[in-house]
């Protein structure tokens, strides 16, 4: 059952029982985004690990405004990227220190991998190129949804998804990587 009907079969059902059991599909399915969008928003893995947590606490105790007809990924990311943005506000108010490596510090899993994949993709590819295909290809999130992330429109997104594409084709043709 997809996420986005099971959210809706426990919020009919209004138990407990029933909400906490899909808030934790919800957490292992898109973790690693939200991870990654709070990252590239903080640059600070201290700050990350503690934002990610508070995005999906938010997200549990308003789980009752979800509307059905959004995409669950797109209202969760939402909710990353406006959290992520008030607490670097908050902390560039402050003048906290960013920390410069912070991409190295993404925690668990297939680090080396991903950290390869984007050390690769860096040294062709913008920043903002390298998030897009990453968002695309990686986290398999729609133009559309990365366009709202970028608060731009699908149309630019994609030509810069297509422009990196071609870029990172040319690289593999030569057998840059």
């Amino acid at each position: 059952m997809k996420l986005e009907s099971k959210l809706k079969h426990a919020l009919k059902l209004g138990t407990k029982e029933a909400l906490e059991e899909v808030y934790e599909d919800i957490y292992n399915e898109y973790y690693k985004l939200i991870y990654f969008i709070v990252i590239q928003i903080l640059q600070d893995a201290y700050l990350a690990e503690e934002a990610v947590n508070d995005v999906f606490l938010k997200a549990f105790n308003n789980i009752d405004k979800f509307q059905e007809d959004t995409s669950l990924k797109s209202w969760i990311v939402k909710i990353a990227k406006n959290h992520s943005i008030n607490i670097y506000n908050k902390n560039k108010r402050e003048n906290v220190v960013i920390d410069e490596d912070y991409i190295m510090n993404i925690p668990n899993q297939e680090q080396t991998d991903f950290k390869e994949l984007i050390k690769e993709f860096r040294q062709y590819l913008t920043v903002e190129e390298t998030n897009i295909v990453l968002f695309r290809i990686y986290y398999q999130m729609r133009l559309r949804e990365i366009a709202e992330f970028y608060n731009s429109n699908t149309n630019d997104i994609y030509t810069i998804y297509q422009r990196a594409l071609k870029i990172l084709k040319q690289h593999y043709k030569k057998g840059d990587f």
